[in-house]
């Protein structure tokens, strides 16, 4: 599970990449030259403890210019993979929702995510998506792939 190299467009190669927390901190997490990255991986470490307490979550991949060569990214997106079985439409207890709701984790991480259960159609849209670069067309990158 390491983290490969990043291609000369300053991108994972494409692909889905596992890997875990600690791997992300040493590649992207890391004081460059402001200490934005590390304060971006602090909220990103923070989530996966609530994601790992609030245990819906099976995984989550990890996108956005935090996972590239930039030295100042300018944030984190991700998908929350839940279980195949998770019901949408069931009660959520307050820590499981500050886990799924769109609006909670951005007001207190500062991320945009999406939500789809592990190996559906809206999964594989999600991650199509991610893979896709801004403004330049026919070029694929790759995203992490976080277990919680």
């Amino acid at each position: 599970m390491s983290i490969p190299d990043l291609n000369e467009d300053g991108f994972l190669p494409e692909g889905i990449h596992e890997t875990s927390l600690e791997e992300v901190r040493e590649l992207f997490g890391r004081f460059r030259t402001t200490d934005w990255r590390p304060t971006l991986f602090a909220k990103l470490s923070e989530f996966m403890i609530a994601a790992r307490s609030a245990g819906l979550v099976a995984y989550v991949i990890v996108n956005g210019s935090f996972v590239t060569a930039k030295d100042e990214p300018a944030d984190i997106d991700l998908i929350l993979v839940v279980r195949p079985d998770h019901d949408f439409h069931a009660d959520l207890k307050p820590f499981e929702y500050n886990v799924l709701s769109r609006r909670r984790v951005r007001g207190r991480f500062r991320f945009d995510i999406l939500v789809a259960p592990e190996g559906s159609v809206r999964y594989e849209q999600y991650v199509n998506f991610f893979q896709q670069v801004k403004e330049r067309p026919g070029l694929r990158k790759g995203i992490l792939k976080v277990l919680p």
